[in-house]
């Protein structure tokens, strides 16, 4: 920690650096002579009523544009003379005699007459002892070689300014001053005012309150300068560090890295200047409000202490003041700094051909690609041709101008040279990635920061053309020859479907069977009754509703990996668990009916959260905007914010001739397709994004899962038809 500053108070004045004579005190604290405030005043000139302090420069309002105005310090006054005597006294130095001081012939004084106050030449010294009241007076021989006791100063009446022989006698609250008994009579006499014995004795106990409720100031502060000192310390090691690694690394790519170089240097010197300067701008603040305190909780002790009640209210109010001003900074002052020591560099010795001009960087804090990925856009891998896409890409929190480091890049996947255009933009520590396809296919997206992919960068988007769900048209069917409730569709054409045989039937593109995943039983890569499927990527996710689990396989080879989920109403438990959807940032949703909930799982099977909602959950789908769409089989659709956290709207079912909610999917345009049954009245129908009914398509027997393909087609798994159907 370091030291603990607490400054004295000297009795000299620190512009003439003499004894004070007449001390005025300034609202800051700061005392000087009357003579040297006045030669301030008029350097500064006369036609300002304000005065800037000499010592703080704090520009100070005069009373009436006059310096007699300001306080008169009446402790410095009395400390000064006092300090003056004991320094005669002490030094020895010949000294006139008080008494016969009036002539030109003063002799030089002998003794000190602690009682009159009086230096006193030997002649007067012989008068002096012979008079009857001066017989007991202590004198002090300025003479004599011995250790001599200093005297205390007594203290002499104060007279009043405007009534030279009237004494100071009361205490005026309103005016916070010192008054005669005429002054008293003239102007005072309808004012809060008191005998002067008794306001000192409250101004001492209120100077002591200050000086305790100071205590709690200076020691977090002063280890907070402390922290920021050793703070500035760690950034010049580091400075040094890092451009000693800079140095080396560029050493090894010879001239044509010696401008990239020089340049980091630049960017290290900045920066750690510009640390520095912050760091130094936070002690200042600390040091400042340091030495105010330690200044005012100095005086206030002092005062408080040792001195008479006139001179404790001729500054009692200054002082406490300004130590209330320097604890109500203290509240508002973060004691943490605000700034760290840590100069980060990026600087992989890689070929760099024409990249050698953007080779290189630094940072003040350290920029990590994983800690960046798409925030929400791409729980659907669709867009639409010609159509802005955007996505939104989280930004650490620290991290200044953190969207200008990235870059996007959006291409054709079959390496033809057409790129769309990629934007990005900065919104409330949100990076808006925009992007627009010119011609159907795949494309990927890439986001990167200084040169490196963020998190799950680059992306694969399937470019479709717009649908009209005004003319949807049943393009085939894929026959699964038992009871089928969910449907999933690769990006490569193949159609999964589960049957109530025990397995997941899975079809190319033209409706030929081309194999089995799973087998009838409970163990492991085994189905009862297979209910909900969704693909991430390569993995197929199927839900079990009489076995409450959700497995996990290889889509293309139809390998066990995992399971997750048992039967209950834990976290992680279900009972019955129907649908599923993927926010496209790694979580899974799964519905669990008669839990009346949306679990939300890792694609390891991590338990994350649960979404309560209220009714019997049959669906999930995630939007474009990361919203969470819930299919309650009691005819309304819920929706919740991203985080699962708030109900933000509720669809009830338009279809006025439908009673159940069964399955839920979303285009990239934002229509929401519904599954909806009840008896002989089964349809799926489109919203659109303002919620109106756009198409039903009817002729279904108790369709359950639904899903789209790369090319925007409706997949519908129509349960008591045993197929699932194209639009």
């Amino acid at each position: 920690m370091a030291e603990n500053t607490s400054p004295g108070i000297t009795m000299t004045c620190e512009v003439c650096s003499e004894y004070y004579t007449d001390p005025l005190m300034l609202p800051c604290l700061h005392s000087f002579c009357k003579k040297c405030l006045i030669k301030a005043k008029e350097k500064q000139g006369s036609a300002d009523t304000s005065l800037k302090c000499p010592t703080c420069d704090t520009s100070v309002n005069l009373p009436d544009g006059k310096i007699e105005g300001l306080t008169q310090n009446l402790w410095f006054e009395h400390k000064s003379k006092e300090a003056l005597i004991k320094k005669k006294i002490i030094n020895k130095e010949a000294v006139s005699c008080d008494k016969c001081s009036v002539d030109d012939s003063s002799d030089t004084a002998v003794v000190y007459c602690c009682d009159c106050g009086q230096f006193l030449c030997d002649l007067c010294k012989k008068v002096h002892k012979r008079g009857k009241k001066e017989t007991n007076h202590k004198l002090i021989d300025l003479e004599t070689k011995e250790s001599i006791e200093l005297p205390t100063v007594k203290h002499e009446a104060v007279y009043c300014a405007r009534h030279l022989d009237q004494k100071l006698m009361y205490y005026c609250n309103d005016c916070n001053k010192l008054v005669c008994q005429i002054c008293l009579n003239v102007k005072h006499k309808t004012h809060n005012y008191n005998d002067y014995l008794d306001e000192g004795d409250i101004a001492r106990k209120a100077l002591k309150e200050s000086v305790a409720s100071c205590d709690e100031v200076i020691p977090p502060v002063t280890e907070a300068i402390a922290n920021g000192e050793k703070m500035l310390e760690q950034i010049a090691t580091r400075k040094e560090e890092v451009r000693q690694e800079i140095k080396e690394t560029f050493e090894e790519l010879k001239v044509a890295l010696d401008k990239r170089c020089n340049d980091l240097l630049m960017e290290t010197e900045e920066i750690a200047s510009a640390k520095r300067n912050s760091v130094e701008k936070q002690l200042d603040g600390f040091r400042k409000l340091v030495k105010q305190v330690s200044h005012g909780r100095h005086f206030a002790s002092s005062v408080s202490e040792r001195t008479d009640p006139g001179e404790v209210l001729s500054v009692k109010k200054l002082i406490t003041n300004q130590l209330e001003e320097c604890i109500e900074e203290y509240k508002k002052l973060p004691l943490e700094i605000e700034e760290n020591q840590v100069i980060w560099t990026c600087l992989a010795a890689s070929t760099m051909s024409n990249e050698i001009h953007n080779y290189g960087s630094v940072f003040g804090v350290y920029i990590d690609p994983a800690a960046y990925s798409i925030d929400s856009g791409l729980a659907i891998p669709l867009a639409t041709v010609k159509k802005e896409r955007k996505f939104k890409v989280a930004l650490p929190a620290g991290i200044d101008k953190a969207a200008s480091y990235l870059k996007g890049s959006f291409i054709k996947s079959d390496g033809s040279k057409e790129e769309g255009r990629v934007v990005i933009v900065n919104d409330n520590n949100t990076a808006i990635v925009s992007c627009t396809p010119q011609s159907i296919g795949g494309y990927e997206l890439s986001v990167t920061i200084r040169g490196h992919h963020i998190k799950g960068s680059p992306y694969q988007l399937s470019v479709k053309a717009s649908r009209d769900y005004t003319t949807l048209t049943n393009q085939r069917s894929f026959n699964v020859g038992s009871n089928t409730y969910g449907v999933a569709v690769h990006t490569n054409g193949e159609v999964f479907a589960g049957s109530w045989d025990g397995f997941v039937q899975v079809f190319s593109e033209d409706g030929t069977a081309v194999r089995r995943i799973g087998s009838k039983g409970n163990g492991n890569g085994q189905f009862d009754r297979p209910w909900g499927l969704l693909l991430v990527g390569d993995r197929l996710y199927v839900s079990d509703d009489s076995l409450n689990r959700v497995q996990y396989f290889s889509a293309t080879t139809g390998q066990y990996i995992g399971q997750f989920g048992s039967n209950g109403n834990g976290n992680g438990q279900f009972s019955r668990s129907f649908g599923m959807s993927t926010d496209g940032k790694g979580n899974i949703l799964v519905a669990d009916y008669n839990n009346n909930r949306v679990q939300v799982f890792k694609e390891d099977g991590t338990f994350v959260q649960v979404i309560q909602c209220d009714g019997q959950a049959t669906d999930v789908a995630v939007d474009n905007e990361g919203k969470i769409h819930i299919t309650i089989y009691q005819n309304h659709i819920k929706i919740f914010s991203p985080d699962g956290k708030t109900h933000l709207h509720t669809y009830n079912n338009p279809h006025s001739g439908s009673g159940y909610l069964h399955g839920v999917a979303i285009d990239d345009d934002g229509h929401i397709l519904v599954l909806t049954y009840r008896y002989n009245d089964v349809c799926v129908y489109a919203l659109s994004p303002d919620g109106k009914q756009v198409k039903l398509i009817s002729g279904l027997s108790n369709p359950f899962g639904i899903a789209l393909d790369k090319d925007g087609y409706i997949y519908v798994a129509d349960c008591m038809n045993k197929c699932i159907t194209k639009y």
